[in-house]
């Protein structure tokens, strides 16, 4: 046995033994760190209709079970706006915290919002890889709202270090796009897309925008 495995076998044990009570607060304190936009605070399975998206349902339900689809440790929610995509990601990352009682952290990224944030906090520093770093460090990562970003070489290196590390550490990823796959060949580099979908099982999701019914 390693010792890594020896060492997360002992934190487990030793999470099993806190009291219920300490165990809800790292619950909350995880789903309030995971940046979460107020009208998702309380999304959740539960508060889902299943026959809305059936088959993605069923799909993203049981990743959100088990942390991982068919051998991949991430899923890929593509579909027009408005029929589900985020909200369905959003139950993701809370069932992921609760399953795993708080233990590890999780965030929850609007792709565009963010990358804008780093542009605007690392515009005067030389590294700007670093930036989007931290947020790799989390066990399940929310990338919400892929779209067509504006091709910069800024943009570009984001996004790669961001993905790389992501696939390379094997981190549980749920992106969601309205792109399609080939939307995606045209907006990112092949080695993004690439490392992207060998870490993602997609799903495709269908219907009319909910927004405006």
């Amino acid at each position: 046995m390693s010792l890594n495995t020896r060492l997360t076998r002992q934190q487990d044990q030793w999470w099993q033994k806190l009291p219920p009570e300490r165990i809800r607060r790292h619950v909350l304190q995880r789903l309030a760190d995971a940046n979460l936009p107020p009208r998702f605070q309380r999304t959740r399975f539960a508060n889902l209709d299943p026959q809305r998206q059936p088959e993605a349902f069923r799909i993203v339900q049981t990743y959100a079970d088990q942390g991982h689809y068919q051998d991949r440790p991430g899923l890929l929610l593509v579909g027009p706006p408005g029929v589900g995509k985020t909200a369905l990601a959003v139950a993701v990352l809370r069932q992921t915290v609760e399953r795993t009682q708080g233990r590890y952290g999780v965030r929850f990224w609007n792709v565009p919002r963010g990358l804008e944030a780093l542009r605007q906090s690392f515009r005067d520093q030389e590294s700007v890889a670093d930036g989007i770093l931290p947020l790799t460090r989390n066990r399940l990562v929310v990338l919400d709202d892929w779209g067509p970003q504006k091709k910069t070489e800024w943009v570009a290196d984001q996004l790669y270090v961001l993905i790389d590390t992501l696939w390379s550490h094997e981190r549980q990823v749920v992106l969601t796009t309205h792109l399609t796959r080939q939307g995606l060949l045209n907006s990112l580099d092949e080695a993004v897309v690439s490392r992207l979908c060998g870490l993602c099982y997609e799903v495709s999701l269908e219907g009319r925008d909910g927004r405006l019914t």
